[in-house]
């Protein structure tokens, strides 16, 4: 392996998020100037490195050295430690204080002064202002190099090491020397097998207790991800450990779940085990909801609910009847309330009406309106005329810390707050929603329990609902539904497992079910879309959705082809390919991750509207701009993951959307993912027309396939716990 050492005079290019460098050093021991590339922490222009790598070279940019590693070289040169010191990289300290230093240390000054900085204070002219200075880039910003070199040798991403260096700060070293699987606790998508590989590097025994407990810890999680569930049992446990052959020995196994436990790391309950994360994420949940059933109710006067529900009729040409006078009520007199019910059952009338006669009877209280992703709180804002927006936001998520800005010690400033599609709510969202949550006066849940659940762990909708003490109105009426119209009825049927025959299919304009083989699904659709894009729909307002993602039929393919048919290629449009995807300016995007800053989270759609390449002038990296209505994001090559083309989009993906046509392929391909939920999911996204894709037979076992096993939680019984009731009494 070559080394070389140098000076960096020019950064051609770095990007912030993943630390690659193209730079050119020079130094007097160097014939010429040296390219190099590589991954580097926060690189400072007036510091001389030392660089470990080969020389390679690139197809375009041509010889250039590659680094695999470097670090920093302390100047050892009485006129180079001058130089060094005076640098624009130590702010306020100027050549003559430098020269004070050397002249009091000598050569040897920068290795005394991190070695005991206390060496500066007799030095003439020096303040405490001064020394920290000097201190703090002697020690820390070497300090991270130091740590982002130890983690990238051992394959931790740099995603991961950004959040080791925010969490751990100048602590990091010592916690992963002894404790590296402190990490896996404390960093959110951080893999055990990453950990471990640097645990058993730097001398971890296998049998290590530690180790032994952060793989029990680390096999519940995985388990709960995969699964759904808050908890599992100790005999799945002990088959996946069994399955995937870590060497633990049983004994040490059972003896660590028992540490655990005592530890506080681990809870039981009968045969349930928790990991700490969930359990007390459902307690938290029991003590507030608990809280909020005992507040005093506002008490209006019934004469007054009536004269402002009376006063919203007059003035929208409605009338109300019986059961939604019931839910707004019942709305204005509880702190906590859910509104559940199918599509078309009014929900939305009801809430707009519920927030009008809130604000008429509180005036200047605050409301907050959130959802869990961006597209349905953008169709919840353009439901009720009210702005809305992600939980995420709300909260003021720190993406790199996974911490929310709002919390018990700085709750959120408002008085109602109304939380729409919460079916996709997860357990732990909805505690640290709650735990901020010591301000607000009125609780609304809104949401569907027949749609999927969230994607992260917990059931929070459906464990609500079964705690008959929490004030619910359930809407099972149709209101307002077009003759002409099937999707509803079709989805309610669904929904209550009533669907008989295939009438619908004949009987309705807005379904059509097209009989198809696998290899005839793209042509099927092609035909669709061209006919819909033919009469003036948007691309915006024609979805695809599929449940997976491989395949002929899958969404790769689908999207693919859609493409070509929703934005063909053009010499006026300009496209990049990422892998075996290609990227048009004109093409509909999928946004894959949450982007709080930019207010811009997963699920969201928009147009790709700019392709950059880059010049290394102007642009330093191939650059793709997404307009999300109105919201401009800029993507560099390296965030290019985050994107994708959204023509076609699963359809979990696409819940607390609506779109005018839906075009759903239901396939025997999909055997694995055919069930209730999922069908309902997608079928309740269409507004005015549905496409079913496929072969009947998988139609029917998709709708009358529930999920194999129902997920577990242990929420209902925490409530009846915190509540001073036994579990048992409450089992089914």
């Amino acid at each position: 392996m070559d080394q070389y050492v140098g000076t960096i005079v020019q950064v051609r290019f770095y990007n912030d998020q993943s630390r690659f460098i193209v730079a050119v050093i020079d130094d007097d021991d160097l014939e010429k100037p040296l390219l190099i590339t590589g991954l580097m922490n926060e690189p400072k222009e007036n510091q001389r490195y030392r660089f470990y790598g080969e020389f390679v070279v690139h197809p375009k940019y041509g010889k250039q050295f590659k680094f695999s590693h470097y670090e920093e070289v302390l100047a050892n040169d009485y006129e180079e430690i001058i130089r060094y010191l005076s640098s624009p990289l130590f702010k306020g300290i100027g050549k003559i204080q430098a020269t004070y230093i050397v002249d009091a240390l000598g050569e040897n000054a920068l290795e005394m002064i991190k070695e005991d900085s206390d060496v500066l204070n007799n030095i003439k002219g020096m303040t405490l202002s001064k020394k920290q200075t000097i201190c703090e880039i002697l020690n820390t910003q070497s300090y991270d190099s130091e740590v982002m070199q130890f983690l990238m040798s051992h394959g931790i991403s740099m995603a991961m090491i950004d959040k080791v260096l925010v969490t751990y700060k100048e602590e990091a070293m010592k916690i992963i020397n002894e404790y590296p699987y402190q990490l896996i606790e404390d960093i959110e998508g951080i893999q055990f097998k990453s950990v471990d590989q640097l645990a058993l590097s730097i001398g971890v025994e296998r049998q290590d207790e530690r180790r032994i407990k952060a793989l029990v810890y680390h096999l519940i999680k995985d388990l709960c991800y995969q699964s759904g569930n808050t908890y599992i049992d100790e005999g799945s446990l002990l088959n996946r450990l069994q399955k995937f052959d870590y060497t633990i020995e049983l004994e040490a196994f059972q003896q660590a779940i028992a540490e655990m436990i005592e530890e506080n790391k681990l809870y039981r309950h009968g045969e349930k085990l928790l990991v700490d994360l969930y359990e007390e994420a459902e307690k938290s949940i029991a003590d507030h909801l608990l809280t909020f059933m005992g507040m005093e109710a506002h008490g209006f006067e019934q004469t007054k609910i009536d004269e402002q529900i009376h006063a919203i009729e007059e003035r929208d040409h409605i009338v109300f009847d019986e059961s939604q006078r019931e839910a707004m009520a019942l709305f204005l007199e509880s702190p906590l309330m859910i509104l559940t019910g199918g599509p078309g059952t009014g929900k939305t009338t009801i809430v707009k009406a519920a927030i009008d006669v809130f604000s008429r009877m509180n005036r200047d209280c605050p409301i907050s309106l959130v959802a869990p992703t961006g597209r349905a709180a953008k169709r919840l804002s353009e439901l009720t005329g009210l702005e809305s927006q992600t939980i995420h936001r709300l909260l003021k998520w720190d993406i790199q810390k996974n911490e929310f800005m709002h919390d018990a010690q700085h709750p959120l400033e408002t008085s109602l707050l109304i939380i729409d599609e919460f079916s996709m709510v997860d357990t732990v969202l909805f505690a640290r929603l709650l735990e901020a949550c010591s301000k607000v006066e009125k609780i609304l849940i809104i949401g569907d329990h027949e749609q999927l659940p969230s994607v992260s762990p917990g059931n929070v909708l459906r464990d609500l609902l079964l705690i008959e003490s929490i004030p619910t109105i359930r809407l099972n009426k149709i209101y307002r539904q077009k003759e002409s119209s099937g999707i509803v009825k079709m989805a309610h049927e669904i929904r209550n497992d009533e669907m008989q025959s295939f009438d619908l299919f004949d009987d309705y304009k807005d379904i059509h079910f097209m009989d198809c083989a696998n290899t005839q699904v793209l042509g099927f659709t092609k035909k669709i879309v061209e006919k819909a894009l033919s009469e003036g729909y948007s691309n915006s307002e024609i979805q695809v959705l599929a449940p997976m993602y491989q395949g002929i039929a899958g969404i790769d393919a689908l999207n693919e082809m859609l493409q070509d048919v929703m934005n063909p290629k053009s010499e006026f449009h300009q496209e990049i390919r990422v892998g075996q995807r290609v990227f048009r300016e004109g093409d509909k995007i999928l946004q894959l991750k949450n982007r709080v800053d930019d207010n811009v989270f997963n699920g969201d759609i928009g147009t790709l509207v700019e392709i950059r390449f880059k010049d290394n002038v102007e642009t330093l990296s191939d650059t793709i701009v997404v307009d999300f209505d109105g919201i401009f994001v800029e993507y560099p090559a390296n965030d290019f993951n985050s994107i994708t083309l959204a023509y076609c989009m699963s359809i979990h993906k696409a819940q607390g959307s609506e779109f005018k046509i839906v075009i759903l392929p239901i396939l025997n391909d999909y055997y694995v993912m055919l069930q209730k939920k999922l069908l309902y999911t997608g079928i309740t996204r269409a507004k005015q027309s549905l496409f079913l894709l496929g072969q009947r037979q998988a139609f029917v076992r998709g709708i009358t396939t529930q999920k194999t096993k129902e997920r577990c939680t242990y929420l209902k019984e925490r409530f009846n716990e915190e509540k001073g009731m036994s579990p048992y009494d409450f089992m089914d």
